[in-house]
Parts: C-alpha cells; structure tokens; sequence
C-alpha cells in the first residue's frame, strides 16, 4: 500500500522531491518505495532524468487502474473518521472555461497559503463521462444535470448577458434592438453546425430569437471572454463579470434590457468524497467563485 501511495504522489507530483513533502518522507525514501514497486511489478514506472521525471507507458497504464482504487479506499477511510483531517494531499477538478476565473484563482491562491500540502490540479473545458474513469473528485457542470450515479451540490446560477469592449462599440456602433445583432459581428460558440442564432430573454421573460453571424468562432468560454476584451465583436459573458468589467472601463453591457436563460452550476462527485476535507475546501472555493459570476 504503502508504495502505491508513493506512485501515485509521483505521478501526480511529477517527481521525487515534490512529493516528498506530501508523503512525509524523504526524497530519498520515496525513491526507493518505488524501486521497490517496479522490482516487484518486474516493470519501470517512470523515466528519470536529471530534470525530470515521466511516467512509462506501463506506468500511464498502471496509474489509470489504481488512481480509482486509492482514492475509494482514501474516501473509506475519511468517511469512518468522520471527515476531520488536515487539508493536504491532490484534488483533479475539471471546469468549464467560464469558471477559469481570476476570483477562482485568487481563492484557490488562498487556500495553497493556508495549506501548503494541498496540490489542485485543473482540466478546463471538455465534457466529462466518468469522474471515477478520469480519476477526478470534482467535475463542474453547467445547466441541467444529466441522470448520473455520481453526487451532485449546486454552486449557485449565473445569468449571462451581452457585452463589448469600448473600441468595439466606438468603431461599430451599439445595437439599439435584438435584430440589430445580425448587422454585427458577433462572438459565437464554435460548433457543427455553426451557430446561427442566439435565444434571448426581455424583462417580461418572454424569449426572442435573432439571427446572428461574425468572423470568429471558439469552442472554449476563455478565448471567446479573451476576444470580448479584445474587441473582436459582441459577446456573452457572465453578468457578475460584466458588472465588474463595466466599472474597470473594460467592457460595456450591450441591449441592457435583454439576458440569456439563467443556468444553475453543479458540482458533480464520486459518492464519498464531499466530507474529505480537500475536497470541501475546494468545493468551497468553487462556490466562491461561482458566486462572483452571478
């Protein structure tokens, strides 16, 4: 057990010396659990050089069946103590680009201050099947929630709206009407098939529909958020970020009367895992953040 753990913190650490610390044991002593585990497996786990540290193709392999198992027998174990424990050891959350934000960070900053055993490691963007499969604790989905054995907490609901950055608005002029969208470039998800049309809501709640077309498409929130600023075109951000960009002078709401539906953010986990006490803190500091985007 003892050398598995010594793996897996390897593994996740990229080396000897950075997990040292989390195990609580010397370099040197990590190094040779480890020796131990490949002349007992009869294969090399890792490639070592003088700089760095990288897992074999047996190693990828063997990481993938047992990461699952440990982290099962690890949420056992916290669940019969009750959850109490130090804030230590490796979280893997997976986030959607909209999340990737400076208040998450600035959290997460935090916590690594108040927890310097703590390592997050975070996969932004791309749809998540199996948590348990990918060896993740926490996956944030937004909108509705499909039917899933794993635990789900809502974080919070965020509405998005419509936005530009002033030299956008200077140079092209401000929409006065949803079907003044299709007479500008806008800043679209980028899909098969392109997205054509926008569904937004008025203040009466009812939804209209509007044509809209531009030069510049992506398939992640950040670098969509990124061309916003840049004022490549109008584009959708979150109405607690466009509060904030507003009072910067970084950005400008556009059509101030209009939204897009409001969608809730859950956090999806492997059942057992919210009372480990990383996992909460996380959890926590998603919230957090959620909350700012609102």
């Amino acid at each position: 057990m003892e050398e598995l753990l010594a793996f897996v913190a390897v593994a996740e650490a990229g080396g000897f010396t950075a997990a040292a610390p989390r195990l609580r044991l010397t370099t040197n002593a990590v190094s040779l659990r480890i020796q131990k585990l490949e002349e007992t497996l009869q294969v090399r786990l890792f490639v070592r050089t003088t700089r760095s540290v990288a897992l074999t193709d047996e190693g990828d392999r063997f990481l993938a069946k047992i990461a699952p198992l440990l982290t099962a027998i690890e949420a056992a174990q916290e669940d019969l103590r009750g959850g109490k424990g130090e804030v230590s050891g490796a979280v893997r959350i997976a986030i959607p680009g909209a999340a990737a934000t400076a208040p998450f960070l600035d959290r997460l900053n935090a916590l690594f201050h108040l927890h310097p055993g703590l390592v997050v490691r975070v996969r932004v963007g791309g749809a998540t099947s199996d948590l348990a499969a990918e060896g993740l604790d926490i996956a944030l989905h937004v909108g509705q929630v499909p039917e899933t054995t794993f635990v789900g907490r809502r974080l919070g609901t965020v509405t998005w709206v419509l936005a530009a950055a002033p030299s956008y608005l200077a140079k092209f002029g401000r929409p006065k009407l949803p079907a003044d969208l299709s007479k500008h470039r806008c800043l679209r998800l980028y899909a098969h098939p392109s997205q054509s049309e926008w569904t937004i809501i008025n203040r009466h709640g009812s939804e209209i529909v509007v044509p809209v077309s531009g030069p510049f498409e992506a398939d992640d929130s950040r670098v969509l958020g990124d061309a916003t600023y840049a004022g490549l075109g109008i584009g959708i951000r979150p109405q607690g970020e466009c509060a904030r960009a507003e009072k910067a002078g970084t950005l400008e709401r556009v059509l101030p009367g209009y939204r897009f539906q409001p969608l809730d953010i859950t956090a999806l986990l492997p059942k057992g895992r919210s009372g480990i006490p990383r996992i909460a803190a996380c959890l926590e500091v998603l919230r957090s953040a959620v909350e700012e985007l609102a």
